[in-house]
């Protein structure tokens, strides 16, 4: 949709408000302004999302709705409305709407860990877009098929489609897309244990978005930078990347992101040896996850502590963050996060000689990567259980 001139100034104030809206695109928080302003008119959508007439709903607001709880943890509700978005621009002939509401759905999977359906929707997204000649559209499912590709480890893949979106994004000078396409080549450089390309691809990346005056996206890029420094083992300037993220989100008011920032401190500490200020920082990231509503980092951010527990030889509490972080991941269908809990408590079990106990989750772990299609993860488990 195209955003109107007067709603444009707001975004950035609604995304400040509204940190779970940090990664939903400009055309969705301004259908959400717009739904809010209808709202004092006396209209508008409910809080609930059980008492909303879908039937009355426009494919428009459908696709607002479902991006606003899935960045609200939300996930069965969320693809409830992304269906019926898709439904409605099926039969309206819109293939804008359409496009869009196969990459929701998509992003839905992924993040649920179901890596061959997240696939063949961004092909849907895809083949929509360059049916519609939107070669903006076709750079972001470019980018969304390449983040498939790396979490399943196919890395050439994902390097290929990020490409292929950077081609997109500077034959149009679209220097937020150069910047994320650099971030997302970074990434995948990082998993290679590729450091000097990563650190390389994530300067790139901070340069364009210090450029184009785009503060959370910058912060995300020092967050990326403190990530190759720390798997380098440079945790002194991991830090000061982290500390320089920190500080812009917490001037931006983002939530979301002083939590992630305190993830990595966490996780940098943890490598450190200084256990008891990464139990600190991850329990500050998990009462502002809390707060917030987000269920997905709350689970991720219990795992955390589990694994703290764990090396403190708190075995008893390292098991019981382990259960509320399994249980959470049950509940939204986040399989892939699933298996990775199984796995952990995998090594805590083998570690403690209990071997049983150990076979039994990683034996969950391949199975559910394999449900998944990350064959990587698969690989791990089943070379675990060879090794017991």
């Amino acid at each position: 949709m195209a955003i109107p001139a007067e709603l444009k100034p707001l975004i950035a104030q609604v995304r400040q408000q509204h940190p779970q809206l940090k990664d939903a695109p400009d055309e969705v928080v301004a259908q959400l302004i717009m739904q809010a302003m209808a709202v004092e008119r006396g209209g508008g959508l409910p809080k609930n999302p059980d008492e909303a007439d879908i039937s009355k709903m426009s494919a428009e607001q459908c696709g607002a709705y479902g991006e606003l709880l899935l960045n609200t943890g939300q996930w069965q509700a969320a693809e409830r409305f992304f269906f019926v978005a898709l439904e409605k621009g099926e039969q309206a002939n819109d293939v804008d709407i359409q496009c869009k509401a196969a990459g929701a759905l998509g992003r839905l999977c992924l993040q649920r860990g179901d890596f061959p359906q997240a696939m063949g929707l961004y092909q849907q997204a895809l083949g929509l877009a360059e049916r519609q000649g939107d070669r903006r559209l076709m750079a972001v499912s470019y980018e969304q098929i390449g983040i498939t590709y790396k979490m399943r480890s196919q890395y050439p893949q994902a390097i290929e489609y990020f490409r292929k979106s950077l081609e997109i994004s500077e034959q149009q000078g679209d220097e937020e897309g150069i910047a994320a396409s650099h971030g997302n080549l970074g990434n995948v450089y990082l998993q290679q244990s590729d450091f000097d390309r990563a650190v390389k691809s994530h300067e790139k990346s901070l340069e364009y978005s210090l450029k184009t005056g785009a503060d959370r996206f910058s912060a995300i890029q020092y967050g990326n930078l403190g990530n190759a420094f720390a798997q380098q083992g440079r945790y002194d300037q991991a830090v000061g990347m982290y500390h320089k993220s920190l500080e812009i989100v917490l001037r931006l008011g983002d939530q979301q992101g002083v939590a992630r920032t305190y993830m990595n401190l966490g996780n940098v500490h943890g490598e450190l040896g200084d256990l008891d200020t990464a139990q600190r920082m991850f329990q500050k990231s998990l009462e502002i996850f809390q707060q917030m509503g987000d269920e997905p980092n709350s689970a991720a951010t219990y795992g955390c502590l589990a694994i703290v527990y764990a090396q403190k030889g708190e075995v008893s509490r390292a098991l019981e963050y382990y259960d509320k972080s399994l249980k959470i991941k049950e509940r939204i269908g986040d399989r892939h996060g699933a298996a990775e809990t199984y796995f952990n408590l995998g090594v805590l079990y083998r570690d403690l000689g209990e071997r049983a106990q150990a076979r039994g989750h990683f034996e969950k772990a391949k199975a559910l990567c394999e449900i998944v299609g990350d064959a990587r993860n698969a690989q791990d488990a089943a070379r675990a259980l060879r090794d017991l």
